[in-house]
C-alpha cells in the first residue's frame, strides 16, 4: 500500500512531461473542486433559508402546539392545563382561539384571521419586538385593543397615529343558530375593539391577522369561557422540544395531541427538503459528468507510462498493482479538487455568514443579504458523494489499463 501511493504521488507531483496530460490533470481537479464547492454553498444557502423560514414561523407557530385531534376547539376541562404548565421543560402557556371573520371600519371591509389570545402571547412569541406602531397591549374584555398586521392597517387606512384616536374596528360573524331572515343583521354577531397598533413580521400575518383579548372572540363565537383553538407552549431554553412534546402528550387524553413546529407545517418543510433534494441530485449529476475527466487523465497517464509499467512487471509487479497505482492516482486527484472546493466554498459561506456581501437584490424581503448556514453534516455529505462517484468512476477505468 505505501508502496502504490508512493509511485502514484510521484506521477502526480512529477516535474518531467508537463504537458497536455498535466493540463488535462489540472482541470480534471478544477472540476471536481467547482463541483464541490458549488454543492456546499448551494446546500448552505438552502439551510439558510430554512432558517429564515423557521424564524418567521416561530412568530405565528409556538414550540409545541395542543390541539383537538377531531375538530377546531376543544374545551379545557378537557385536560388539565395546570399539569402542562408545570411539565418538566415548560417555560409558559398561553390560551389560543382562532377563527375567520369579517372586519369592518366605516366603509372598508375585510376577511381576517382573529386571534383571541392574553397579553403573554407578546412575551411568548416576540411580538413586543415587532411593533411597528403602538405596543402589544390587548386591554381587556371592558376596553378591547386589537393589535393589526401593518399590511392590514394600511388597507384598512390606519397610520401611525391612528392609535391614539379610540377608532372602533368591528368584527362580524354568524351566529350559530343563524336563520333565513329578512333583516340579515339578525344572524351576525358584532364585536368591536379600539385599534391599539400593527406588528411587522415580512410574513403572511402581516396582511390577515388581528390580535383582540380572548374573551372578545370568544363572545363573538358565542363559546364559553373555556373553550379555545389551542395552547400554545413554550419550551425552556435548553430543553429539547421533541422531549417536551413526548411528556405532554402522556398527559393529554386521547382526543388531542401535541405537535412541535415542524408538524405544525409539514408542507412548507416537505418543499424545502425536497428542493434541497433535488439540487443535491441535479448537482450530483454533474459531479459525475466532471468526474469523467478524471477517468480521461488516468488514462492518458496509464497510455504514456507504458514504459514504467513493463519496468514494474519485469520487476515482479501484478496488473492488481498496477492498476491499483493508477487507481490511487485518480483517488488522490479526486481528493484534492474536492478537499479544496470545499475549503474554498466553506470560507465563502463563512465570509457570507459574517458580512452578506452578496445581496439579494431585492427590496421588501425579511433580509438584504442571501442567508447562509454552514454544517458539518453537508461536508461530509459531499465529501462522501465525491469519494463514491470518484471510486466508482475510477475503478471502471483502472480495469481496463492494459499491465502488458
Amino acid at each position: 500500500m505505501r508502496f502504490t501511493l508512493f509511485v502514484a504521488l510521484r506521477y502526480f507531483f512529477s516535474k518531467k512531461n508537463k504537458g497536455i496530460v498535466h493540463i488535462i490533470s489540472l482541470i480534471s481537479l478544477v472540476g471536481i473542486g467547482v463541483c464541490s464547492m458549488a454543492l456546499i454553498v448551494v446546500l448552505s444557502v438552502f439551510n439558510g433559508f430554512s432558517s429564515v423560514g423557521e424564524k418567521m414561523l416561530s412568530y405565528s407557530n409556538p414550540d409545541v402546539l395542543v390541539e383537538s385531534k377531531t375538530g377546531k376547539t376543544f374545551s379545557l376541562s378537557e385536560t388539565d392545563l395546570g399539569k402542562i404548565e408545570n411539565t418538566e421543560g415548560v417555560e409558559a402557556c398561553v390560551k389560543v382561539l382562532k377563527e375567520t371573520v369579517m372586519m369592518t371600519f366605516f366603509d372598508t371591509q375585510k376577511v381576517v384571521e382573529l386571534m383571541g389570545t392574553q397579553n403573554a402571547f407578546a412575551r411568548f412569541n416576540r411580538f413586543d419586538t415587532l411593533m411597528r406602531v403602538g405596543e402589544f397591549d390587548l386591554g381587556n374584555a371592558e376596553n378591547p385593543n386589537a393589535i393589526l398586521g401593518y399590511a392590514l392597517s394600511l388597507d384598512m387606512g390606519l397610520d401611525r397615529g391612528a392609535e391614539n384616536m379610540n377608532l372602533l374596528l368591528k368584527f362580524c360573524s354568524l351566529k350559530k343558530d343563524a336563520t333565513t331572515s329578512i333583516v340579515p343583521e339578525e344572524n351576525i354577531n358584532t364585536v368591536s375593539a379600539n385599534y391599539g397598533g400593527s406588528f411587522m413580521t415580512a410574513g403572511d400575518m402581516d396582511a390577515n391577522t388581528v390580535f383582540v383579548p380572548l374573551s372578545i372572540v370568544q363572545e363573538l363565537l358565542e363559546y364559553d369561557e373555556k373553550t379555545v383553538s389551542g395552547i400554545y407552549v413554550l419550551v425552556k431554553q435548553g430543553e429539547k422540544t421533541d422531549k417536551v412534546k413526548e411528556r405532554l402528550q402522556n398527559l393529554l387524553p386521547q382526543t388531542m395531541v401535541a405537535k412541535n413546529r415542524l408538524e405544525q407545517e409539514p408542507a412548507y418543510f416537505k418543499i424545502v427538503k425536497s428542493e434541497k433534494l433535488a439540487v443535491y441530485l441535479i448537482l450530483s449529476f454533474i459531479v459525475f459528468i466532471a468526474s469523467f475527466n478524471v477517468m480521461g487523465s488516468v488514462s492518458l497517464f496509464a497510455m504514456i507510462k507504458q514504459n514504467d509499467i513493463k519496468i514494474l512487471t519485469s520487476m515482479g509487479a501484478s496488473k492488481r498493482r498496477i492498476r491499483s497505482i493508477f487507481f490511487a492516482l485518480g483517488l488522490i486527484l479526486s481528493s484534492i479538487g474536492c478537499i479544496s472546493g470545499l475549503l474554498v466554498g466553506s470560507l465563502f459561506c463563512l465570509l457570507q455568514q459574517c458580512f452578506g456581501f452578496v445581496k439579494t437584490g431585492t427590496r421588501g424581503l425579511v433580509i438584504d443579504a442571501f442567508p447562509v448556514s454552514l454544517q458539518a453534516v453537508d461536508i461530509a455529505s459531499v465529501l462522501l458523494l465525491v469519494g463514491i462517484i470518484s471510486v466508482v468512476c475510477v475503478g471502471i477505468m483502472v480495469k481496463r489499463i492494459k499491465c502488458e
